[in-house]
């Protein structure tokens, strides 16, 4: 089991690591190897035009710094790990990196933006989930509150595509991971901006509105059969959860108040689909504070 933790400095990364170091008995278990990797940006500059510049002591300078605020945090890691340094653009060299050296997991920080601003996360974030071909774990910064070892409460968002019963593989083969005594649910929301079926289009409101819950009933059953019966096969006991409303909204909200983490799937297209990354897992991601398990589709 091999493990990437992409490095900054900041909060978030920070709080990744102690979401590692929460699942120690996970990471003994599966004889997890985690590696720190720091991805520092280029300097621009043309070194001639600053005269005497060495080039590899900046770049040194700046790994120590980086390395350096994360001195506390560091002591307090009771796991191994190794620490590598690249240079490049974090998007692109984060999960090439991860796919050359089969990676299975990349554990990973991801600023606190606003949502507005998160249209704009394609930076690093969104660039990884786009191109990364293993599951990414997103940990947000929300406090000083240390992680919580156990018991953690796990929705599944599904929309009736593979990634429900891949999703109930990835929980099944890593229930560790999810820590002692974790309980999960598989969430479906029936979205208000979704288009009628054409039976219904040409209907009135007074009879949209009453046949639309046997509706939602029937798209929620369809939607989930698969992931709950893959999760019936594992003997895994998950709770079947239906919301309406604003997919985003609906789910964030819902997981808020009822959940630890959420687990989402993304397409996981070519490099240039994470200008306009799957809307729904973007709008999550900008709007929560919770952790999220992102799995991308089966090559």
């Amino acid at each position: 089991m091999r493990v990437l933790v992409p490095v900054d400095g900041g909060l978030d990364c920070r709080k990744a690591i102690e979401f590692l170091c929460a699942r120690q008995n996970w990471l003994e278990e599966s004889k997890a190897e985690v590696e720190l990797l720091y991805v520092q940006k280029p300097y621009i500059e043309h070194p001639m035009e600053i005269g005497d510049f060495d080039l590899q002591v900046y770049y040194d300078e700046k790994t120590k710094e980086t390395f350096d605020r994360m001195a506390d945090v560091l002591k307090k890691v009771t796991f191994k790990y190794t620490k590598k340094v690249l240079i490049g653009h974090p998007a692109k060299l984060i999960p090439e990196y991860a796919s050359e050296h089969n990676v299975d997991l990349i554990v990973m920080g991801a600023r606190g933006l606003t949502p507005i601003k998160n249209l704009y996360l394609g930076s690093v974030s969104l660039g990884v989930l786009a191109r990364a071909k293993c599951p990414v774990m997103i940990c947000r910064y929300a406090g000083e509150e240390p992680t919580r070892m156990d018991g953690w409460r796990v929705g599944i968002s599904v929309d009736g595509s593979a990634f429900g019963p891949r999703s109930a593989d990835v929980v099944a083969h890593h229930l560790g991971f999810f820590g002692k005594d974790a309980s999960f649910e598989v969430i479906n929301v029936a979205d208000s901006d979704r288009t009628l079926p054409l039976e219904l289009v040409d209907k009135g409101v007074l009879e949209i509105d009453k046949e639309l819950p046997e509706l939602d009933k029937k798209e929620f059953e369809e939607a989930t059969r698969d992931t709950l019966a893959k999760f019936k096969e594992y003997n895994i006991a998950v709770k079947p959860v239906f919301l309406q409303g604003k997919l985003h909204k609906s789910l964030v909200e819902y997981a808020e108040k009822n959940l630890d983490m959420l687990v989402m799937g993304t397409h996981g297209r070519g490099a240039l689909s994470s200008l306009v990354f799957g809307s729904s897992t973007r709008a999550v991601i900008a709007a929560t504070r919770l952790p999220l398990l992102i799995i991308p589709k089966k090559d």
